[in-house]
């Protein structure tokens, strides 16, 4: 966690923001010319089957942000408005978009501090959400492997839309490297499960000694407060009700299902094919993985190439590229209009109280 306090405008460093913009509009131009024929428009006609996709597509976006803003309330305790919760939860998926992995937490503190909550409670709604998002992830990522098995893996790299580009088929490969992701996020559950429930104090006394070791002496100050954050949840949460967990439980597996599902409704209504949804399905975990590697803002670049490589086969020939595209409209383009038109009133709302 940051140690960062939530009480400064976080620093987004816009031309960072517009270059990772352009690379990601880049990418995508330039898969678009390489695999794109006009002929292929034929394949596409205005179908009932196109506006279920499209339509279950949007349904997929509305869930996934309800399922936040309910479980980003309710972790608040009820705190916060549905109004207020759903801005904060635009402004978040917002700070996704901008700012890579390892900068978004400061981001986050801020417009939950923004949102009427302390400091404490901010760092506590903060890390319960982590945990319940990769809990989420560990629950989801086991059930498609005990219902596919090793078939999740194997991603052909033989797709037309490929052909001329071995880089991309060669990124199929990478998918049984999913195991690593999946094993560090368990043990990242189990750890943060522990330490919030069992032991917070001695978390805390973990990462304090850890502080003072020469190992990790640049990461001091961040240890140090990390395990305050810890001692901080568990004095929030570890009394809540079963009906608690069980509600945010539920809340972020459909939040999560939710994002993955995207992909399901997109290459179903593009698709002239039958799809295997729980191959589909399965595939978007993997890409997860991949995607929480720090590295663009919003993993611009990294994502449309992962999302073209690991779900080629079940696009048309010639529109892997365009529908990539329109993924990254549903998924990321939306939360950054959105988000550039709330951050100014965030910024000037802070200036008023001052």
């Amino acid at each position: 966690m940051s140690h960062a306090k939530p009480t400064d405008v976080p620093a987004i460093k816009w031309w960072k923001v517009l270059l990772a913009v352009g690379f990601s509009i880049g990418i995508s131009a330039y898969f678009i010319a390489r695999s794109f024929h006009p002929e292929t428009l034929s394949s596409i006609s205005f179908s009932a089957h196109l506006c279920i996709g499209l339509v279950l597509a949007l349904v997929t976006v509305v869930v996934r942000d309800f399922a936040f803003v309910y479980k980003l309330r309710l972790s608040s305790g009820i705190q916060l408005g549905w109004w207020q919760t759903l801005k904060i939860v635009l402004m978040w998926e917002f700070g996704a978009t901008v700012t890579p992995k390892l900068g978004e937490v400061a981001f986050v503190l801020y417009i939950l501090k923004r949102g009427g909550l302390t400091y404490g409670r901010s760092t506590a709604v903060l890390m319960l959400n982590a945990f319940f998002d990769n809990l989420a992830f560990v629950i989801l990522f086991t059930g498609a492997y005990l219902a596919l098995g090793e078939q999740m893996f194997l991603v052909p790299s033989n797709c037309a839309d490929l052909k001329g580009q071995e880089y991309l088929g060669r990124i199929t490969d990478l998918a049984k490297g999913a195991w690593v992701g999946y094993f560090a996020m368990l043990g990242v559950s189990v750890f943060m499960f522990v330490s919030v429930f069992f032991l917070p104090h001695r978390a805390r006394q973990l990462f304090q000694y850890l502080s003072n070791t020469r190992l990790f002496s640049r990461f001091k100050n961040g240890l140090f407060i990390l395990g305050q954050e810890i001692e901080i949840t568990s004095l929030e949460y570890r009394h809540k009700p079963f009906s608690f967990w069980a509600q945010m439980t539920v809340a972020t597996l459909i939040n999560w299902s939710s994002r993955y599902l995207l992909a399901n409704a997109l290459l179903y209504a593009f698709s002239a094919v039958p799809l295997p949804m729980g191959e589909v399905f399965a595939r978007q975990l993997i890409i997860w993985v991949f995607l929480i590697i720090p590295s663009t803002p919003g993993a611009s670049g990294v994502a449309e190439v992962l999302f073209l490589s690991f779900n080629c086969q079940y696009m048309p020939v010639g529109l892997a590229a365009g529908i990539t595209t329109v993924w990254r409209m549903y998924s990321y383009y939306i939360y950054l209009i959105i988000g550039a038109i709330l951050l100014p009133r965030y910024i000037a709302g802070k200036r008023e109280n001052n």
